[in-house]
C-alpha cells in the first residue's frame, strides 16, 4: 500500500487536483448548536441548555442530532424528578444517547474530541 500525501505535499509538487477531494462536510465557521424546541419547559429546557453550554466547543451535536437530544433531555428530567421509580432499561437507554452525544468522558475519547482552538484550527487548514 501507498502512502497518501497530504494536501500540502501534492501543492508543493504540482500534483494537487481538487476533483480528486474528499467533500467538505461543513462550512468553516458556519457551526451553531441546534435551537431548544418550543415544546420543552421547565427541567427539559434547562438541561438542553446545561448540554449547549458543555458541547459548542466541541462543534459535534447538530441539527441532525436534535431527536437524540430531546429523548436525552426527557430521561434526564425524569432521573431527576424521581431517581427511585428510574429503571435499570431506561438508565440503560440514558447511558446510550449520551454516548451517541459524545456526552461522556469515554466517547469523548474515542472520537478524540477537544475543544476547537482558532489558531490550531488555522494552522492545520493552511499547512503551516
Amino acid at each position: 500500500m501507498t502512502q497518501q500525501s497530504s494536501a500540502l505535499e501534492k501543492m508543493l509538487k504540482g500534483t494537487n487536483r481538487t476533483d480528486r477531494e474528499m467533500p467538505k462536510l461543513s462550512v468553516d465557521g458556519a457551526y451553531s448548536f441546534p435551537h431548544c424546541p418550543k415544546h420543552l419547559k421547565g427541567d427539559h429546557r434547562k438541561i438542553w441548555g446545561e448540554v449547549n453550554k458543555a458541547m459548542t466547543q466541541y462543534r459535534v451535536i447538530t441539527l441532525a442530532d436534535k431527536p437524540l437530544l430531546e429523548q436525552y433531555c426527557f430521561l434526564l428530567a425524569k432521573l431527576r424528578s424521581a431517581p427511585d421509580a428510574f429503571t435499570a432499561s431506561l438508565h440503560a437507554q440514558l447511558r446510550g444517547l449520551a454516548t451517541d452525544l459524545c456526552l461522556t468522558p469515554e466517547s469523548r475519547a474515542k472520537a478524540k474530541l477537544g475543544a476547537i482552538d482558532a489558531d490550531a484550527e488555522a494552522l492545520a487548514r493552511y499547512g503551516l
